[in-house]
């Protein structure tokens, strides 16, 4: 089984742009979406991503609700919050779900790829036990 990383956006255009980055950078991940919660909760479930890519505002549940869902399933895959809001009760309220990390989306190139570097194995051989945890 090919590990996967999870895009969960509900805007098309942003969600197949970051698809596109990741393929070309982590060619050896599969790059799977959703566009909503409840469909990521399902994909987390079936799919068993080692990496989530979570927005927060979503249709119907939010990104930091469904994160704490997603976080509670045994051997839970990171999730790194990539959003809009910049708030800092936001922050607090994603590492509280369990995110491993929360990046602006102004920040693209400056701070997610970077993060997505130090969590994402550079081969196929990947340790889920790690406790890497990248949240500032």
């Amino acid at each position: 089984m090919v590990a996967s990383i999870l895009i969960v956006e509900d805007h098309e255009k942003v969600r197949k742009a970051l698809r596109n980055l990741l393929e070309a950078r982590f060619s050896h991940f599969q790059v799977i979406e959703a566009s909503s919660a409840e469909e990521a909760i399902d994909l987390t479930l079936s799919e068993a991503p080692y990496l989530i890519i979570m927005d927060i505002s979503l249709p119907g549940m939010n990104g930091i609700e469904a994160t704490r869902k997603v976080r509670a399933i045994p051997s839970p895959p990171r999730v790194v919050i990539f959003t809009i809001h910049e708030d800092d009760i936001y922050r607090e309220e994603a590492r509280d779900a369990g995110a491993t990390a929360y990046v602006a989306k102004h920040a693209l190139q400056s701070e997610l790829m970077p993060k997505l570097l130090a969590l994402l194995p550079a081969d196929k051989k990947i340790d889920l036990s790690e406790n890497i945890n990248t949240y500032q």
